[in-house]
């Protein structure tokens, strides 16, 4: 009877103490209760000190001493601590991760906590980067897929002296498939290059056997965070600072929900981050979901970033998540880069849903100015596709009548002209209103329609406003299409008709 009364006592203890089905654990975070306590290390490059490097835990700030040496007292709750690299210097690479970070563990907590910073081979004020849009592999399959954009990438840094440079991939790294990373890791590797990544929605763990809450987000990051370390950071190349953030706040569930949302505790942390950062800097953000674009002025809470922002005269924002190619360059000092997908259309075309042809966009830092060009890797000297008059493939598309030029990574600041049989250029007006490129429509179909692609008939191409128009005259047999971009470079090709 004792055994039986203390097994039915073991058994109340155990059920008392466990979660409900709809309860979340959400792991600490920092600056959130917790005594804080000490903790101390250094900075050093070949042995050297390295003064004024900033160390965060997430919430809390310090900068090192003349000899690279720290202290400061963080959270309990703190589960990293991180540096934000210093210009001139670059990090530790592991599997393509920048190791800018050190997971707190209670063994670690006991010791000093150093970081090795690597003395770049040449200066920095000018220098590169590579923005990469969701790669969203499923497997190994598409990762194969994948590889001919990252082996052109390589030989395009080689051949065209980008140096130096690091990659940016904007989230959505795998499709739902945590198991991927490692693998893909290896595949981002071989370009030779550090790459920094964001956390997109495809990149949280779902969880469809328990109710949505914005509570799962923290737990949903584990995976990535066990791969890539936090998911907000930032570092410095020459005048360019770099913030990554995170800008998906993921509830799960069985619809696998989501918001574009930026948290307190990261508004925060980036507040406290610029205070090291001088105004007439650079800044270079990289999220996963666009702040802005030119169908709407602001996603979530981004108003709440821009606020932050104010200030900095030259503010450029890397995003991914729509899949489309666009660029939002209005009046203010924020531009926002939506960098097409690397898979476009989920691995099912060559072209993303707006037309864009597969590849990555191409920055360069030069002191406080910002240059950018997009390339194809199947085109790399093009910068436009151009569609004949004649029979399209459904009425959705442009009437038969007209030549249509899709400008991949056009914004207001473009010039696109045409003529005819070699005569005077005038401007091609421009479809506001959106439309489809034909070859996406061909690959992936209107918008909301189930035919195709087969078996997965939810992807449809995205209408457009970067396509321009004319209608030729009877007589012309040639025309001439010229694209200037915001820097002068001119991009011309002849169309026979």
């Amino acid at each position: 009877m004792k055994t039986i009364l203390v097994n039915i006592s073991l058994i109340i203890f155990i059920l008392l103490g466990c979660s409900s089905s709809d309860e979340v654990e959400t792991p600490n975070k920092p600056g959130n209760n917790g005594d804080n306590y000490t903790i101390k290390g250094s900075v050093k490059s070949s042995n050297t000190g390295i003064a004024n490097v900033v160390v965060t835990d997430g919430a809390n700030f310090t900068t090192t001493d003349k000899d690279g040496n720290y202290s400061f007292k963080i959270s309990e709750t703190a589960t990293h601590v991180y540096i934000s690299s210093p210009s001139g210097y670059t990090v530790p690479v592991q599997n393509s991760v920048p190791i800018f970070y050190t997971k707190l563990t209670p063994s670690i907590r006991e010791k000093a906590v150093n970081f090795e910073l690597i003395k770049l081979s040449s200066a920095d004020e000018k220098h590169y980067f590579i923005a990469v849009g969701d790669p969203q592999v499923r497997n190994e399959t598409e990762l194969k897929k994948l590889k001919p954009i990252l082996d052109f990438m390589k030989t395009d840094i080689a051949s065209s002296s980008f140096n130096p440079v690091h990659l940016m991939v904007t989230g959505d790294i795998v499709f739902d498939t945590p198991n991927m990373h490692d693998l893909s890791k290896q595949y981002f590797t071989a370009v030779g290059q550090a790459v920094y990544y964001s956390i997109g929605n495809h990149d949280h763990l779902q969880r469809k056997d328990a109710p949505a809450t914005d509570q799962w987000d923290g737990p949903s990051a584990k995976t990535y965070i066990e791969h890539y370390g936090p998911t907000y950071y930032s570092f410095n190349r020459g005048k360019a600072h770099y913030i990554i953030f995170d800008n998906i706040l993921y509830a799960g569930g069985p619809n696998t929900e989501y918001s574009v949302f930026i948290t307190q505790e990261q508004l925060d942390w980036i507040k406290k981050d610029l205070e090291f950062v001088p105004k007439d800097h650079v800044l270079i953000l990289m999220t996963h979901s666009p702040t802005k674009s030119r169908y709407k002025s602001n996603y979530g809470n981004s108003s709440a970033l821009y606020a932050l922002l104010d200030g900095y005269k030259n503010v450029h924002i890397i995003t991914g998540h729509t899949h489309y190619n666009s660029v939002m360059a209005d009046q203010t000092n924020i531009t926002d880069h939506i960098i097409g997908a690397a898979c476009g259309g989920w691995w099912e075309g060559p072209v993303c849903p707006d037309g864009a042809y597969l590849g990555y966009k191409i920055f360069e830092i030069n002191g406080t100015n910002v240059k950018w060009k997009y390339r194809s890797y199947e085109f790399p000297k093009k910068q436009f596709s151009v569609f004949k008059p004649g029979k399209r493939e459904s009425e959705l598309i442009r009437p038969s009548q007209e030549l249509l030029v899709n400008v991949w990574d056009w914004d207001i600041h473009w010039k696109v002209e045409w003529s005819e049989n070699g005569g005077t250029f005038k401007e091609m007006p421009r479809y506001t209103s959106r439309t489809y490129d034909p070859i996406s429509f061909e690959y992936f179909g209107a918008e909301g329609d189930t035919a195709f692609p087969p078996g997965r008939t939810w992807i449809g191409a995205s209408p457009t406003d970067h396509i321009f128009t004319g209608v030729p005259s009877a007589t012309t047999t040639t025309v001439t299409i010229k694209a200037t971009n915001p820097f002068g470079e001119e991009f011309i090709e002849d169309i026979q008709l």
